[in-house]
This record gives C-alpha cells, sequence and structure tokens, in this order.
C-alpha cells in the first residue's frame, strides 16, 4: 500500500516528554514529504498553538495543512481556514450552568487570546503554559463570551472531570460532543466535530482517498482519527482505548515512535 497522507497529534505524539520533536522523528516526516507524502498536524489547540510545529516540519513549503480545536478549524499551507465550524451559542450558558458549581477551569479561546473563569486547580495552567499564551480571568464565561466559539475546554481532577462528562452527556449527548482529550482535559464540541472528521475533509480537499492515510495518537481525542485513516497508529504510550482500536502500535514518543513507523509502512525499512 502506497500511503499518501500522515495525520500526527501534537502533544506525546510528535513531541516527546520534553516537549521537542526528536532529530530522528523530524527527519523522517521531512523525508517522507520529500517523497510526496503530505503532512497534516492535528490538535485540539487553537491553531496559534499548532502553527509553530507545522512551520517547523517545514508544512507550509510542501504542500500539506493543519487542523485546530479538534478539527473545528482546518488550515491551509497560508493560515487560511479551509473549513471551519462553531458552537451554537444557545448552548453556552446552559453548559456553563453545570460548571459554576464545579472546581474545575473553564477556558475558552479568541483569536490568540485564552479566557478563563476564576477557579483555578493543580490543571488549570497546562494549555496556555504549553501553547505559550497568557490566560485572562474573567467572573461569568457565559455573560463574557460575545463572540463565535470552536470549543469550550474544561481543565480539573480526573475524577471530577468524569462526573462533569456524565452530567452534560445526560443532557446535551446528542446535541454535542463531549469527550476527554487528556484525562485531566474535557472538550465540549459541536456535534460532529472530531479529529476523524477533519482528516476526511483534509483528504477530500486533498484528492486522497482517505484509505491511503496514515493518523498517529496517543488519546482519547485521537481515536476517530485512528479509524478513519487507512492505518491508524498508537503511540506505545496511548491510552489503552485507543490501543484498542488501532492497526498498529509503534514506539512511545520517547523513542521515536513515529519515525519506526514511518520507516516501516512508508520507506518500508526493517526496524
Amino acid at each position: 500500500m502506497k500511503y499518501k497522507l500522515i495525520a500526527v497529534d501534537i502533544d506525546d505524539t510528535l513531541l516527546n516528554r520534553e516537549k521537542k520533536i526528536t532529530e530522528r522523528t523530524k527527519a523522517a516526516l521531512l523525508r517522507a514529504q520529500s517523497e510526496g507524502v503530505k503532512l497534516v498536524v492535528a490538535s485540539g489547540r487553537l491553531p496559534y498553538g499548532v502553527r509553530p510545529y507545522a512551520e517547523a516540519l517545514m508544512i507550509p513549503q510542501n504542500g500539506g495543512c493543519y487542523m485546530g480545536f479538534n478539527g473545528g478549524a482546518i488550515l491551509d499551507l497560508n493560515g487560511n481556514l479551509i473549513d471551519s465550524t462553531y458552537l451554537d451559542s444557545k448552548y453556552i450558558e446552559p453548559v456553563y450552568s453545570i460548571l459554576r458549581p464545579t472546581n474545575a477551569t473553564t477556558m475558552v479561546h479568541k483569536g490568540d487570546s485564552i479566557f478563563c473563569d476564576r477557579k483555578v486547580n493543580d490543571y488549570t495552567h497546562i494549555e496556555p503554559d504549553v501553547i505559550g499564551l497568557p490566560m485572562t480571568p474573567v467572573d461569568d464565561i457565559a455573560q463574557f463570551v460575545d463572540w463565535k466559539l470552536h470549543k469550550i475546554l474544561i481543565s480539573g481532577e480526573p475524577d471530577e472531570l468524569k462526573s462533569i462528562e456524565t452530567q452534560l452527556l445526560e443532557k446535551f449527548g446528542a446535541e454535542l460532543d463531549i469527550y476527554l482529550s487528556a484525562p485531566w482535559f474535557l472538550e465540549v464540541m459541536p456535534k460532529g466535530i472530531s479529529k476523524g472528521i477533519g482528516l476526511s475533509k483534509i483528504c477530500a480537499h486533498e484528492g486522497i482517498d482517505i484509505g491511503e492515510a496514515i493518523a498517529f495518537g496517543d488519546s482519547f481525542n485521537d481515536i476517530t482519527m485512528i479509524k478513519a485513516a487507512g492505518l491508524g497508529i498508537a503511540m506505545g504510550n496511548a491510552e489503552d482505548e485507543l490501543k484498542a482500536v488501532a492497526d498498529y502500535v509503534t514506539g512511545d514518543c520517547d523513542n521515536d515512535g513515529i519515525a519506526e513507523a514511518i520507516e516501516k509502512f512508508i520507506f518500508n525499512e526493517r526496524v
């Protein structure tokens, strides 16, 4: 099988636990592109937090694209939107009414800015610290938001987030997509928006059959992409639920798992 597109998640997939792209992984991705394979960086982050990795991997020069907000925003090599889907504003207040009394932090994005409510826990600053953007606290998220949102991000203790997830699914499960992207992150998304759907849109845009795509991931929000791709690859450090649906489990993010799989399935080298 000749694969024509590679989609990679960022955190704990493309990046190792030191938040770096290893030289072997970078070299493999650059070589794949030089041989005509399109590259996509796929993340739940806002596009601002995805673009630097697209640039580091020379995606703009090689005609690839990238997705943010778990497929809610797909951008071309010039940073222009190919596709964008927003959360209906009618859900902001009823969703936040469930979040107000909890200890979880609620975060929203506007352009290159992050806003949150005033609740702080051990996981509040992961998102802004990783992306490198300041976060501005506001008194009430639902009253503050006056723009179109791609998603609502909730951070907090894993046990509490599971409880919140259950409450939100009971009330909005038929109308919104609600899922954990990490044990400490809960995402509220428009219905039908996922990395898997994003990958299908990108493949259609590029004129590539999705069966000719390889996808790499490690966490819950990567499951749809892993299942949608012709070859879904779980990192060695991936959640068990993702490994269960993957076609192949490669090395972990600290040991060049992406490079190992590309060498095997793209370059047909013995690894």
